[in-house]
Formats: C-alpha cells, sequence, structure tokens
C-alpha cells in the first residue's frame, strides 16, 4: 500500500470520529424511549374496578341460579348459574354453591354430577359436615358402602351430635358386618335420644348377637336380688324386657314399678304398650285411661285408646277416640293416621264378613283412609308414614272407570251414598 492511500484512509476515520462527536454535543444523538410508568394509586384503582366487575359477575350468577333454585319446579334452570359460580370462585364468596348445584343436580336424577360436585366441594373444604353428609348418602345409595362410611365416619369425628349421623352410620356397620362398630354406633344413638326406641330395640338386638344382651339381663336380675327394692333397677329390668318383647316379664316388673311410682306417667305409657304387645288390649285401653285422667291433654294417648279399640274390633269408638286427639289439636297427624287405619279395619271386616275382593264401595271407604293419611302428611312430625301408607292404598282407590260404571249412584254434592250397612257407622255419602 503506497503512503497516499494511507494517508486517505487515515483522514476519512478521523473525519468520521469528528462529526459523530459533533453530533453526541449538539443533542442531534438519536435518543432511547423512556416507559411510561403507572403511579401505585392507579394500579389501585384498576384492580379495584377488575375487582369489582369480578364480584358483580359472581353476584348475578349466583342470584339467577338461586331464584331458579328457591322454586322446586325450576332446579334444573339453576345448574347453570350455579356452575359458573363453582367455576369462577376463586375467593370463597358463595361456599354454599357446592351443596346448591348438588341437590339441583340431585333434584334431576344426575346422582354421579351431583357427587362429582360434592367430591370438588369436600377437596376445598375438606371439614365440611354437610358436604360429607350428603355425599356419604349418595355413596350408600350406590352401594359404595366402604367409601359411605369413611366420610360418616369423618362427619361424626367433625360434629358427633347428630343422632339421625349416627344411624346411618350404624346401619351401614351392620350392612358390612362390623358389629362392634355398630354397637358403639347405636350406644351413641341412645346417648343422645334416649327415647328413639326403635334404637334401643336395635341396640338390644347388636347385643344379644354378640351375647351381650343376655349379661346385661342377667346384671339387672342379680342386681334386683341384691336390691328388691330399688326403683331404677326394677324400671331397667322392665325396660329390658319390653325391649325384648318379653312382654308379660315386662307387665309385672312394670306393675311393680308404678306400685311405687304411681306418677311416672312414661312408665305407665310403656305398660300400656306392653299390654297392646301382649294382644290384652282392654288392659292397655284402662292403663291409658289413668294417663288422661290425670293429664288430658296428652293428645298420643288419645289415639293409643283408639288403636286398642281398633284391634278389639269396636271401630267406631275407635274414631271417637282419635277425633278427641283432633279436638286437642287439629294438625296432630297421628290422629288421622289412626282414623285411616280404622276405615282400612272397616274394609277388612266387612269383606270377611261378605267374603271376595273389593268393590266399589269398599274402594270408596279405602279412599276415605287415602284422605285422613293426606291430612297427616301436613305434619311434618308424620309425613312419612302417611306417604307409606297412601302409597299402599293408592291401587285400591276408586278408578275413572269404577266411577263411571256407578254414575248412576253419585248424589247432587258428588259423593256416593252408603249402601253396605257395615259402613254406614263412617257416613251417609262417600
Amino acid at each position: 500500500m503506497s503512503k497516499m492511500m494511507l494517508h486517505r484512509i487515515i483522514l476519512v476515520v478521523l473525519i468520521s470520529t469528528i462529526a459523530v462527536g459533533v453530533m453526541y454535543f449538539s443533542g442531534c444523538a438519536p435518543t432511547v424511549p423512556q416507559q411510561k410508568t403507572v403511579s401505585p394509586e392507579r394500579q389501585k384503582a384498576i384492580q379495584d374496578s377488575i375487582t369489582k366487575a369480578y364480584k358483580f359477575e359472581l353476584m348475578k350468577q349466583w342470584s339467577t341460579g338461586y331464584e331458579y333454585y328457591k322454586q322446586p319446579e325450576s332446579k334444573a334452570r339453576a345448574i347453570r348459574p350455579f356452575r359458573k359460580v363453582m367455576e369462577l370462585d376463586t375467593i370463597d364468596m358463595f361456599k354454599d354453591v357446592y351443596a346448591f348445584l348438588s341437590d339441583c343436580y340431585f333434584s334431576v336424577g344426575a346422582v354421579d354430577s351431583a357427587e362429582m360436585v360434592l367430591t370438588r366441594g369436600i377437596e376445598k373444604y375438606p371439614d365440611n359436615v354437610g358436604l360429607l353428609r350428603n355425599r356419604a348418602y349418595i355413596l350408600a345409595a350406590k352401594e359404595m358402602l366402604n367409601e359411605a362410611i369413611a366420610d360418616y365416619e369423618k362427619v361424626v369425628e367433625l360434629d358427633g351430635t347428630k343422632a339421625d349421623d349416627w344411624k346411618r352410620l350404624g346401619q351401614l356397620y351392620i350392612r358390612t358386618n362390623e358389629i362392634e362398630k355398630a354397637k358403639t354406633a347405636y350406644e351413641k344413638i341412645v346417648a343422645l335420644d334416649p327415647d328413639d326406641k326403635d334404637a334401643q330395640t336395635k341396640l338390644a338386638t347388636l347385643y344379644m348377637s354378640t351375647g351381650d344382651a343376655d349379661a346385661y339381663l342377667n346384671q339387672l336380675i342379680e342386681a334386683e336380688k341384691r336390691d328388691p327394692n330399688n326403683t331404677q333397677t326394677m324400671y331397667d329390668l322392665a325396660s329390658e324386657y319390653y325391649k325384648r318383647q318379653e312382654y308379660k316379664n315386662a307387665i309385672t316388673k312394670f306393675n311393680e314399678y308404678l306400685a311405687k311410682k304411681p306418677d311416672d306417667y312414661f312408665a305407665m305409657e310403656t305398660l300400656g304398650m306392653a299390654y297392646y304387645g301382649d294382644g290384652q288390649y282392654r288392659s292397655a285401653i284402662a292403663t291409658y285411661k289413668k294417663i288422661v285422667a290425670a293429664k288430658p291433654k296428652e293428645k298420643k294417648i288419645y289415639c293409643d285408646i283408639a288403636t286398642n279399640y281398633r284391634m278389639l274390633g269396636e271401630l267406631r269408638t275407635a274414631r271417637t277416640w282419635a277425633n278427641k286427639a283432633i279436638a286437642i289439636d287439629k294438625q296432630f297427624g297421628l290422629s288421622y293416621i289412626v282414623i285411616g287405619e280404622v276405615y282400612e279395619s272397616a274394609v277388612d271386616q266387612c269383606l270377611k264378613e261378605g267374603g271376595g275382593t273389593a268393590k266399589f264401595m269398599d274402594k270408596l271407604v279405602y279412599r276415605a283412609a287415602y284422605q285422613q293419611y293426606k291430612l297427616a302428611a301436613r305434619d311434618l312430625q308424620y309425613v312419612d308414614e302417611a306417604d307409606r301408607k297412601m302409597n299402599y292404598l293408592k291401587d285400591y282407590l276408586p278408578t275413572k272407570e269404577d266411577e263411571f260404571f256407578n254414575k248412576d249412584k253419585k248424589e247432587a254434592n258428588g259423593l256416593y251414598k252408603v249402601t253396605k250397612d257395615c259402613y254406614k257407622w263412617i257416613a251417609d255419602s262417600l
């Protein structure tokens, strides 16, 4: 390379360097874009706006679902908004959505979907007794007994104060042949609800199934020998005989006890039940009448008297006593159940006297009984029993065809004149 060429190159580099320096110091250099910053206050305002919109959407879906849910016939329409709440709610704003949504699915027969929702809820809230209880019910219905037991065990671990939970658990233990655990469960039931006679009977049966019942009875007998005037032992022994359905022994012991405790009307009532169980209906009636003489507002006892008269076949008298219970409390379901049973017994009597199968007039009496059970169903305490009885009778009621072929017997009031003598005590028309 020649000297002249080298000088030219150096000159070009020098000129370029000077030019860049001039541009920099004159402010002509290119600038880097500055990033725009958002103040903390502005950021909070944006976040609050988003949260408000989110909560508004949650509230809207919940309100929509709940309005549908309140109407039993519209529960299916509540599923979609409730499901949206379940999917969107990450802040636990509506913890009850799992219970509501599962109930909606259950009401339309989508049992698997109901179980799925409950499982999701339990995963999120593992100590939610209501969700565990509902899933256990579904699992038991699906014959998944061990899984149902696990849920009910968790339920009673979290809240062991509900006799119904122990009862369902005890029943499952029996079905899986876990008798010792079943005994423990039924002991809990009796402790929580000493008046639950079914649980007492079941517990006695469980004791008996393991040999404990005889041991318990023998202990009471020995205790009575040691202290024959101990009224508590008398009562316990009488009650044990009653629970074992040894009614004659129970009657003897209750009478001994009442000779010392004549004002124990609960024991007197149990004595009446023992007489009933032994078929001594007039003795039961006499015992119950002592109770109502002292406690005239005891409506159930009037029904017990009526039931014993029904067993004697004195149906008109039985109805009279049941009506006395109604006079005390028109909403008392048992009194209507007893009258319904009286009417059913009337059909049995008439058919036994006349032979043959139920005809139109007999079906009208069955309908009268059905109407009594319908009245009983207004009382929540007896609605299940009333429903069972109505379901049993529904196939024996008059059909439209029956009414068509008997339309000539229909009176102006829409009823039918009673033509069989054995029913005339019930009413002139049915």
